[in-house]
């Protein structure tokens, strides 16, 4: 279990390490070119990665036999992915960190009520929490910005 955690708290950190780089891409190429590079390489290197771990075996008739549904991460992998880059444009990272967070915890709890009928008001009440913490934040940082604005600039007379 506690590899199982150790691998989910890095894949965090590689997440928000990911975001910022592509992040970088978008400006210096813009959101559709830099979202093109980072799915290129990540379609590459998960080529190279099927290659090795599959001992240059690929059963390619498995993918003509998979649902079609299942090909519909990829889009919403896009997605999130464009979404993710128009938020760090607009806001710091670590708000737009958090609220991708909410937006997972929300996505799970409705996937848990439509897939497996299971709903607490205690998960709905942690969601509340982190996002009121998000406003919370937000305006103490922009009441700190103003008050060393205000305090920096010179006093009219």
């Amino acid at each position: 279990m506690v590899f199982v955690i150790l691998i989910a708290f890095l894949y965090g950190c590689a997440t928000v390490i990911s975001k910022m780089i592509n992040y970088r891409a978008t400006q210096e190429l813009g959101t559709w070119n830099g979202s093109l590079v980072n799915y290129v390489v990540a379609s590459i290197l998960a080529l190279v990665m099927l290659l090795f771990t599959s001992g240059f075996q690929v059963n390619l008739g498995a993918y003509t036999e998979a649902p079609p549904y299942l090909y519909a991460g990829g889009a919403f992998g896009v997605i999130a992915f464009v979404l993710s880059l128009v938020c760090l444009d607009k806001m710091k990272v670590f708000q737009s960190t958090i609220l991708l967070l909410v937006g997972q915890l929300l996505a799970g709890i409705l996937f848990d009520v439509m897939v497996f009928q299971n709903f607490t008001l205690i998960k709905l009440g942690g969601i509340l929490l982190v996002t009121v913490g998000i406003f919370w934040d937000k305006k103490v940082t922009e009441e700190e910005s103003a008050k060393i604005r205000s305090a920096s600039s010179p006093s009219e007379s």
